[in-house]
């Protein structure tokens, strides 16, 4: 048995209790994405660097996802294609953005994007669509964003507490 699996496997495992009870008392934390952005902490080094690359990248691709709702309901540039060309244009700005070097990791970028979509159009039917342009804790997008930034210091929390259970 492999002693640093064994430890990682009961770090996660204690941390994502802990991660579900902050989501029931925090309404703000959505824990699926919390738990994409941890993963993604580990799939991006699990280190210093994946904590800051997680976070803005996942930041940056969920803003552009927003922009996208705000844009395709706010101009139509393509009649019944609107939607289609709006994706086109803010999913090419997602990628061409990863230039930039605290947004290059597109994985994470696409996954910031993904689930502030997923989110928006699968919540309460796509009810939330509207509510991305408000300046408010009501805005999808905050919710997405802290759920990211909670997600990736959890990823940081349970790589420490592994590396000290298992030393």
């Amino acid at each position: 048995m492999n002693k640093q699996h064994l430890a990682l496997s009961l770090s996660v495992g204690v941390l994502g209790g802990i991660s579900l009870i902050l989501a029931t008392a925090f309404t703000h934390y959505i824990v699926w994405v919390g738990f994409i952005a941890w993963g993604l902490f580990f799939k991006n080094g699990g280190d210093n660097a994946a904590l800051k690359m997680g976070i803005s990248a996942g930041i940056y691709g969920a803003v552009l996802a927003g922009l996208f709702f705000v844009l395709s309901g706010a101009i139509n540039i393509g009649g019944a294609l609107n939607g289609p060309i709006w994706i086109a244009i803010t999913v090419f700005a997602l990628i061409f953005g990863t230039q930039i070097p605290m947004f290059s990791c597109a994985p994470t970028a696409v996954c910031g994007y993904a689930v502030t979509a997923g989110y928006c159009i699968h919540a309460i039917d796509g009810a939330m669509i509207p509510m991305i342009s408000t300046i408010a804790l009501t805005n999808p997008l905050v919710s997405i964003i802290i759920s990211l930034i909670i997600g990736t210091i959890f990823g940081m929390l349970s790589g420490k507490v592994a590396e000290a259970i298992g030393s």
